[in-house]
């Protein structure tokens, strides 16, 4: 059988076919090893994919160059890195690592190689322990490492004297050594979400720190040190076990916000009235008997937000009616049988919850309140309602039910347009609330 002869084919004009050394070079740099041999030591990882040898690393994932080729940034968080091989640690350039989110139960004492870092972030990692040799990182200032698994603060870390944020929260720290006091240049401290019974005095060696993060421990008390932290302008010690505060918590005068909510206080520090900068004080949950009328006064300058909700308060202080920035007080389940009719002085006050407690009337001069929009009264014992409260027209939610039978209103409160069911004002009570508690929260 005879076959056809196959046809000629075409001849390609315009095309050269290219000789080994005319083909596209890979540019090389010294940062390749140290990558690549990260690369080989987690072959099931992401980076596999994207770190190709005979690729041009200038598009690898995660890497930022500068204008020398050096490697100066790498991210390779969430990558499935669960070991760092020492010849990875060959970067004398990098300034910025990211190893956040991986699987890494270790690190070697070769990060001391990486003489020109200045911000480690190695959160979300398996991490009980440090190596001594993260002393040698003279250059770093951020050291993130939360939501691991260490103990106790290394005593490594608190050598490290130019730090400037430290992030060792959702941790299971038991204690803070006092050499964290070393630890002069902080600005921002964070150690959130531990079991911390206690502070060491040498907490009050930190004058720079402006942030410092303690909430969701199981602190009872605070070190009068505490006071000695003057750079301080935001605190967090809700959900502690706090029953008191010390007096020296007054000579924070830096302090904007401070949050005490759901902790055991039964009492405040008048000296807390020096907190002239205070916008927002939220006391709520706790066991407060009282409220010194020296911290009313002292935040009536600035304070918008006031949470005392949920205490044990049997009566607040006329003084509160000198906070006249208050845009909303917050003093729900309490035990009040009254409120001082100084609260009609509040003229910025927008929402005021007065519901859950034991009141049979309010003062009339709460109708002086002409800006206030939202008024809690319900669950309460009112037999009685003054009839000047009829002329709070801009009221847009007005909330009586769950009083005795017996409280009728006079004819000027009934007229209200916020107690007439055809009224809408588009966003229900319920929806309206919880948007407002989660911006104070």
């Amino acid at each position: 059988m005879a076959f056809a002869a196959m046809p000629a084919l075409p001849v390609l004009h315009g095309l050269k076919v290219l000789r080994p050394e005319e083909a596209k070079q890979v540019p090389s740099y010294p940062f390749l090893a140290p990558l690549l041999a990260l690369v080989t030591a987690n072959r099931s990882s992401d980076l596999s994919d994207s770190w190709r040898p005979g690729t041009d690393a200038r598009e690898w994932r995660g890497l930022k160059l500068d204008e020398q080729g050096n490697l100066v940034e790498l991210m390779a968080d969430a990558c499935g890195i669960q070991e760092a091989p020492p010849a990875f640690f060959d970067l004398p350039h990098l300034e910025k690592l990211w190893l956040s989110n991986n699987g890494l139960r270790t690190v070697p004492e070769e990060i001391a190689r990486l003489t020109s870092l200045d911000s480690l972030w190695l959160g979300s990692n398996l991490l009980r322990s440090l190596p001594g040799g993260i002393v040698g990182l003279s250059c770093l200032k951020k050291l993130w490492l939360p939501a691991n698994m260490l103990t106790r603060l290394p005593a490594e870390v608190c050598s490290m004297v130019s730090l400037e944020w430290l992030d060792v929260s959702e941790n299971k720290l038991e204690e803070v050594c006092p050499e964290i006091g070393h630890l002069t240049s902080l600005t921002r401290l964070d150690l959130h979400t531990n079991l911390l019974r206690e502070l060491p005095p040498a907490i009050g060696n930190l004058t720079r720190v402006k942030h410092l993060s303690l909430h969701f421990n199981q602190l009872e008390t605070l070190p009068g040190e505490i006071g000695q932290c003057s750079g301080l302008v935001w605190i967090s010690l809700n959900a502690n076990r706090l029953r008191e505060l010390p007096a020296e918590v007054g000579n924070l005068t830096n302090m904007v916000r401070i949050a005490l909510h759901i902790n055991e206080l039964t009492s405040l520090p008048p000296e807390m009235g020096r907190l002239t900068n205070i916008e927002a004080l939220s006391i709520f949950k706790n066991k407060l008997r009282s409220f010194p009328p020296e911290i009313a006064l002292g935040l009536a300058g600035g304070c918008t937000r006031l949470g005392l909700y949920e205490n044990e308060l049997e009566s607040v202080p006329p003084e509160l009616g000198a906070m006249t920035n208050l845009q909303e007080l917050w003093l729900y389940s309490n035990k009040l049988t009254s409120v001082p009719p100084e609260l009609g002085n509040l003229c910025e006050l927008r929402r005021l919850w007065l519901d859950r407690n034991a009141l049979t009337t309010v003062p009339k001069e709460l109708s002086k309140l002409t800006r206030l929009q939202e008024l809690y009264l319900d669950h309460n014992q009112l037999v009685e309602l003054p009839e000047e409260l009829g002329s709070m027209t801009q009221l847009r939610r007005l909330y009586l039910e769950d009083n005795p039978p017996e409280l009728v209103l006079p004819p000027s409160v009934a007229a209200l347009a916020c107690l007439q069911e055809s009224v809408d004002y588009g966003v229900s009570p319920e929806l309206a609330f919880k948007a407002e508690m989660q911006t104070y929260k």
